[in-house]
């Protein structure tokens, strides 16, 4: 083989090697926010809608185009000369409509305040997708976690059951003990597959939101709740800046507007026509000046209705704009009541639960090797313990996944969205 190929078929190698660990780098959490900004098609789609609405206040705000056009007037047949005739004439003329004075400015404004709605909808649409990752993100590293713990309960209870298998061997046990004991085995295995379903598929809604084909996490060193010191009230006051809200309110603004736009329409629009003329004969050459007004006659039933429409319309914005506020207020106490109750049970688990139920399992492991109880009270209290560091772990997802839905909310990040080390 020739020394040109080998090496090319061994870049190619690289290439392929290196294109496969890229892909099978796995995502932080800082990762997933980048991913999500940058691929998200519907956070795209909404940048582009903003981006659009950006264009038009320039195009709403400026003068019809003009019309030009050329008149030949001939004698005889199309495109004569002028001299045969004393009436043949070229012409040559520009018109120009001049809506009334207030129109544009009105009509610019009113787009502009539209727009500035949409950019507020575009933050809106980039908080709300943002939650949905890190409540996806807490979810996954909540199953993450419980898979963990699974296995190791499962290899604790493998313990358990060889001691009890010995036991049995020697004669001071029971059979029944190891079948028991083999019996949560296989239960702890059948529940890890379930689990690994659910973790599949938080990591095909992460990859959905980042629209690649699949996703390989990084899970955190150690999992804790992030600390959170906002009021209500201070929650409540910063729902008025949220882009919800703030996009409602821009729509009132434009509404306001249009109301303005809507009474200009009753006013007149004018046009202003210029042509001069090139004549043939002895007849001199002229130009002619004209100014046409466009009246409204129609007002009672086309400026009318449009005026009334546009009070419709300032109605429906300001009733959007009083019920974003008192969804939001309500989802702010929501999601604070449940915050709050999540914190004050997390703490009941690491002060009380979790520390008794482990010393539990401990006496009943060492009483249960020098045949102090039975068998079942000490599956019971490692069942008992597992069950316990399921819920924590739960309670800490909860605890988070409030925090994420509040963000939106309030229009703010309230917690860095990272990984804690030990």
């Amino acid at each position: 083989m020739p020394a040109n190929t080998r090496r090319l078929r061994f870049c190619m190698f690289l290439v392929a090697t290196a294109a496969l660990h890229a892909e099978e780098k796995p995502y932080g959490p800082q990762d997933l926010l980048n991913g999500l900004i940058q691929n998200n098609p519907e956070i795209q789609a909404a940048r582009f809608r903003f981006e659009a609405a950006t264009k038009r206040p320039s195009q709403a705000g400026t003068l019809p185009e003009p019309t030009a056009r050329y008149t030949n007037f001939g004698v005889g047949h199309p495109f004569s000369r002028l001299n045969p005739s004393e009436f043949a004439y070229q012409g040559f003329g520009v018109s120009q409509e001049i809506p009334f004075p207030g129109k544009l400015g009105l009509a610019s404004e009113e787009a502009k305040r539209e727009a500035e709605s949409e950019q507020q909808n575009y933050r809106s649409v980039v908080f709300d997708l943002t939650a949905r990752l890190k409540v996806a993100y807490y979810e996954w590293l909540t199953v993450q976690k419980a898979i963990e713990l699974t296995h190791q309960n499962s290899d604790l209870l493998s313990r358990f059951e060889e001691i009890a298998r010995n036991r049995y061997t020697v004669g001071k046990g029971l059979q029944q003990d190891v079948l028991k004991a083999q019996l949560e085995v296989s239960s702890l295995e059948r529940e890890i597959a379930m689990l690994d379903e659910k973790r599949q598929r938080a990591e095909a809604e992460i990859a959905s939101l980042l629209a690649v084909p699949s996703v390989s996490l990084r899970a955190p060193t150690q999992v804790q709740t992030s600390a959170f010191s906002m009021s209500l009230d201070d929650l409540v006051k910063a729902t008025n800046e949220a882009p919800r809200i703030r996009a409602e309110q821009k729509m009132v603004d434009a509404r306001a507007v249009g109301i303005n736009r809507s009474l200009k329409d009753f006013r007149p629009d004018f046009g202003v026509n210029l042509e001069w003329d090139h004549t043939g004969g002895n007849f001199p050459e002229h130009y002619m000046a004209t100014v046409e007004v466009k009246i409204p006659i129609y007002y009672a039933r086309k400026q009318r209705y449009a005026l009334e429409e546009s009070y419709s319309r300032l109605n429906e914005a300001k009733q959007n704009y009083r019920s974003a506020q008192q969804q939001a207020i309500f989802q702010v106490k929501d999601q604070y009541l449940a915050i709050q109750s999540s914190e004050r049970i997390l703490t009941l688990y690491k002060t009380t639960l979790l520390p008794q139920a482990q010393l539990t399992v401990d006496s009943a492991s060492s009483a249960y090797e020098v045949g102090n109880i039975d068998f079942l009270s000490l599956v019971t209290n490692l069942t008992n313990l597992i069950s316990l560091e399921r819920q924590y772990y739960d309670e800490v997802a909860r605890h988070e996944e409030a925090l994420a839905r509040l963000e939106p909310i309030v229009g703010k990040e309230l917690v860095p969205f990272m990984e804690v080390s030990k």
